[in-house]
């Protein structure tokens, strides 16, 4: 089933992006502690909201696969309770699968983090991220990449920052001034273009590894479904 790239970038930049000039002067990037790196990138991207993610572009991959196949189309609609359960049982399937791929993008997360912030930065970053604002922030990245999977990263962004701030109240502002004033979300304008291409390579190798799998496994959840269907 076809999905989007996790875009994990919109969780990153959504706050304030900026243009890469203001921070040209910035001091090149020290080593980082591996746990500070490994509790950013594991703030930003949380199994739970990943995995939640996924499900609902595997949904909107489904759906279109199933248009563009009459005969599949035509098995859904006359028993829409097959495609609850066969729908079902792949999703589950796919979600697992990505679990277990999660770790490598984290790691080339954590590397593309690690060679672009300093370790002042990170702590910044943590700090925001972590905070009650920051939590707003990524819950609301990650409600728009879910509810708009046709968007382009650019309007899912832009949507994101619309929505962010819709909801931003008087005691917000003070840590969101803070963090668009640092150079850690200056940053972003650079690292973003880098971890979006990481994300969607990854997806792209995800989706291939277990494309063939997936409409093996749903035709034989058909044919067993109808088959204790018919044994009734």
């Amino acid at each position: 089933m076809p999905m989007k790239p996790f875009l994990l970038a919109l969780a990153l930049g959504a706050a304030a992006p900026t243009p890469a000039s203001a921070f040209a002067a910035a001091p090149v990037a020290a080593p980082v502690a591996d746990t500070d790196i490994q509790r950013l990138v594991a703030l930003l991207a949380p199994d739970e909201a990943v995995t939640r993610l996924a499900g609902k572009a595997f949904d909107t991959g489904m759906d279109r696969q199933i248009a563009a196949n009459p005969e599949r189309k035509a098995a859904y609609a006359a028993d829409p309770a097959m495609r609850q359960a066969v729908g079902g049982q792949l999703r589950a399937q796919f979600a697992s699968a990505l679990v277990a791929a999660l770790p490598s993008l984290r790691a080339e997360i954590e590397g593309i983090l690690r060679t672009a912030l300093t370790p002042a930065e990170v702590t910044d970053m943590l700090a925001f991220f972590g905070s009650p604002t920051g939590q707003k922030v990524r819950a609301e990245a990650y409600e728009r990449m879910g509810s708009a999977p046709g968007q382009s990263p650019q309007e899912m962004q832009q949507a994101a920052i619309a929505a962010v701030m819709a909801k931003m109240t008087a005691e917000d502002y003070p840590a969101l001034m803070a963090f668009a004033g640092s150079t850690a979300s200056q940053k972003m304008g650079t690292v973003n273009p880098r971890i979006s291409a990481a994300s969607q390579a990854w997806a792209d190798r995800l989706i291939a590894a277990n494309l063939p799998k997936l409409k093996a496994l749903e035709d034989k959840l058909a044919a067993d479904y109808r088959a204790r269907k018919g044994g009734k």
